[in-house]
Parts: C-alpha cells; sequence; structure tokens
C-alpha cells in the first residue's frame, strides 16, 4: 500500500489548486427562503461544471439529477463500495457573488490584509503559524471564499485524479455524489441514496489538517408565532395585547448562559435566528442544539412552557409552538461501527498528521445521510473561518484531504499495509 503523504507532491501531479480557484468563482450561494432542490439555480452552474470536469477524468455513469446533485462512480480494482460526498452550496450568511481569490504565496506568519480593512491574524487563527510557507488562498475581503464546501469538491477531483494516473492502486468501486443545499439543511432531501447503494460514505466538508467528525449535535429548529389582541393606539388602555412586548418577553427570559456566544465544547444552546411580524402577529425562529438528544428533546419542552407561562399570564395572547426535527448526532448510529472511524483515523496517520476525533458544533449532511442508514463520517479540508470575509484555506492543507482520501479508499480496497 502506498501511503499518500506527501502534499507538495500531490499538488505538482494533479491540478487540485487550479480547481479549487475555479470553484469558488461561480456563485452558488442557496437560499433559506427558497421552495424548490436547488433553492437557487446558480448551484447547477456548478453542477455543470462538475459534469464534464467528471467525464474528463473518464468518470462512469456521469450525471446530475433534476434536483442538482451531481454523481459518478470510478470502478474498483477490488470488492466494495464507498462513497464521497461534499456540497457545492455556500452560506446564505455571506456574500458569493464575485469571488475573486487570493493567492498569499510563500506565507511568513504575518498578519493577511484584505479589502474593507479586513484582517487575518495568527492570534487569532494559531494554525495559519502551522502554515508558514504555504500558499494561504483567501477572498478579497468582500465575499467568502467558498471553501466550505468546495475545498471538499476540490478534495474529491483530486483524489479521483491521482486514482485515475495509478490505476494500479488497490481500491474498491468509488461513488462520488455532489449535493445542493446543505448550507440551509436540506442537502439530504433528495439524495439519491438508493442508486448510491454504498454501505459506507464519507463527507469532505471538514476544518484544519487532521480533523475528523464521527459526533455532530442533534438539530431542532422551532417556529414561534405569537398572536396579540390589535386595537388603535391612541385608545388601547385595557385593550391591546401587543405580540411584539411579549415575544421579547419570550426571549428575554432564554437562559442567556445557553446561547451559541456563552457554550462551547460539548454544552448545546438555544439560538434565535429571525423575527418577523408586527403588533398584531409576530413569529421567532430559533434554533436547538445539543449533543445528547434527550436533551435536546428537554429543550423543546423548555420553549413551550415557557410559552404556557406567557399565555398564563395574559389569556388574550395565543402563542404556537412548532419544533421541527433537523438532523440526529450521528454517532448515535456510528458508534455501531467502530472500524469506520478506526478506518479514517488509520488514514489520517498515514496522511503525516495527527487525527482530531472532534465533535461538531454544527452539523453536516453525513448526519442527515447516517440517520437515512448510510454511516457517513466527515473528512477535514484545511481551511477556516468559513460562512465570512476571513475565510481562508492552505493549499498545502487541502492536499492533505486528497491524501487522506486516497489513503483511505486503499484501506477499503483491502490492501494489508
Amino acid at each position: 500500500m502506498k501511503a499518500f503523504d506527501l502534499p507538495r507532491e500531490l499538488l505538482a501531479q494533479t491540478s487540485l489548486v487550479d480547481r479549487f480557484l475555479r470553484y469558488v468563482q461561480i456563485d452558488t450561494q442557496s437560499d433559506e427562503l427558497g421552495t424548490e432542490c436547488p433553492s437557487t439555480a446558480k448551484q447547477l452552474d456548478l453542477g455543470r461544471l462538475l459534469v464534464g470536469e467528471l467525464k474528463d477524468l473518464g468518470m462512469e455513469a456521469v450525471g446530475m439529477d433534476e434536483h442538482g446533485y451531481v454523481t459518478a462512480e470510478l470502478k474498483g480494482n477490488a470488492h466494495g463500495r464507498i462513497g464521497l460526498c461534499a456540497h457545492m452550496d455556500t452560506a446564505p450568511a455571506f456574500s458569493g457573488t464575485h469571488v475573486q481569490p487570493q493567492q498569499h504565496r510563500d506565507y511568513d506568519g504575518s498578519v493577511i490584509r484584505l479589502k474593507n480593512n479586513v484582517t487575518i491574524d495568527p492570534r487569532d487563527n494559531p494554525v495559519l503559524l502551522d502554515c508558514i510557507g504555504h500558499t494561504i488562498i483567501t477572498s478579497d475581503g468582500t465575499t467568502l471564499l467558498g471553501a466550505d464546501d468546495k475545498a471538499g469538491v476540490a478534495a474529491i477531483l483530486g483524489a479521483l485524479e491521482t486514482l485515475q494516473a495509478n490505476p494500479d492502486i488497490k481500491r474498491p468501486t468509488v461513488r462520488v455524489c455532489f449535493t445542493p443545499d446543505e448550507e440551509v439543511g436540506r442537502g439530504a432531501d433528495h439524495f439519491p441514496l438508493e442508486a448510491f447503494d454504498c454501505p459506507v460514505a464519507f463527507t469532505v466538508d471538514g476544518g484544519f489538517p487532521g480533523e475528523i467528525n464521527v459526533e455532530t449535535f442533534s438539530a431542532h429548529r422551532a417556529t414561534i408565532c405569537f398572536t396579540g389582541v390589535a386595537v388603535h393606539p391612541g385608545t388601547a388602555k385595557h385593550k391591546m395585547v401587543n405580540a411584539l412586548t411579549y415575544m421579547g418577553k419570550f426571549l428575554a427570559r432564554m437562559p442567556m448562559a445557553e446561547t451559541p456566544e456563552c457554550t462551547e465544547g460539548r454544552e448545546g444552546f438555544y439560538h434565535p435566528t429571525d423575527i418577523s411580524g408586527d403588533a398584531a402577529q409576530c413569529t421567532v425562529k430559533i434554533i436547538i442544539r445539543d449533543f445528547n438528544s434527550d436533551i435536546l428533546a428537554q429543550r423543546g419542552r423548555r420553549l413551550r412552557t415557557m410559552a404556557e407561562a406567557l399565555t398564563a399570564e395574559e389569556p388574550r395572547l395565543q402563542v404556537s409552538v412548532h419544533i421541527k426535527p433537523q438532523y440526529r448526532n450521528m454517532y448515535e448510529s456510528l458508534s455501531q461501527y467502530p472500524e469506520i472511524a478506526e478506518r479514517l483515523t488509520t488514514a489520517v496517520q498515514m496522511s503525516g498528521i495527527t487525527p482530531k476525533l472532534d465533535p461538531v458544533r454544527g452539523g453536516t449532511d453525513g448526519s442527515r445521510l447516517t440517520e437515512m442508514g448510510m454511516p457517513t463520517p466527515n473528512i477535514f479540508t484545511g481551511g477556516g473561518n468559513f460562512h465570512g470575509p476571513r475565510e481562508w484555506i492552505s493549499d498545502r492543507a487541502l492536499a492533505l484531504s486528497a491524501c487522506t482520501i486516497l489513503n483511505l479508499v486503499q484501506l477499503y480496497g483491502g490492501v494489508e499495509s
């Protein structure tokens, strides 16, 4: 078995960085309010490009379905099948239009300065100091970069490019799927699971080198609607019930210590994300997260209890609480397959780096796919500061992601090291 542990060699032998730079310049921002799949038609622009590139690489069964899912297959020379997945969309939180990637070659450890007074400081990003001598790729500071998750797409293509150039490498059949709408929580909604037909898959959608994830938050979304009594304010005394006022009371009673800005590690939280409406009727959306699904359910019950307390105070007020499951902690299922994490850990070690088995304070497509019956842990891409103008990635870290994929493929090819 050949251990892939030389990222500079992989960079020289593939078009990994060129692919990444090409992908990030295509605007694929998804839209939480979109009702179609994909939620934005522009995601199909990248999908069509990837179909062409996969065909150019000689992949089989290449196509893009009506929902924008791009799939392809590389036939194996050993038994078995594994899947590789990454998402094409970028986050709605910050603009992905007219991304102008910047390459900071031979990085010297100093502050990276971009437009709009945006800086990327190694004091806030200490892992940058591990990247001295690398090429650091950023946006120009006016947009996000899109390494989440076009780096994952590029790493998979770079690995496929290497496998095609080295047909003697033992491998199972490798199936790939590039998904839309992961950033709005719908990346697995139309995943072609039956046709994909892999007993195990891996998303390539993580952070710094060595990070692998077999555990994520479990997630619910709460939509809470407040309906008051609308009366002209000039004659409102003892008559009006202001829905906005009671929504404010509701939010004020939420535990501040259990918000994203006050939690870390394995601590869960409540996070109000959106409010709308007026004095007559208004709505707040709250995401609820916890690693423990039982505690997650308790958090939902707490919101209902808070709503009931408000209506007890003001019987004319109506408060409805609707809680929708989003995804489950993948560890609930992955814990039944310890060999998956063991092989993934070995693949990272073969790349010459230390595995970091970190829980994700969020979710991936793999959370849903695992719940749907296909165990799907997550692999690092080598980037940081996702979803904003300070996003960055190292070229060698990206190459290490591709190295890890190549090592993993060989481990599933059944060859003894």
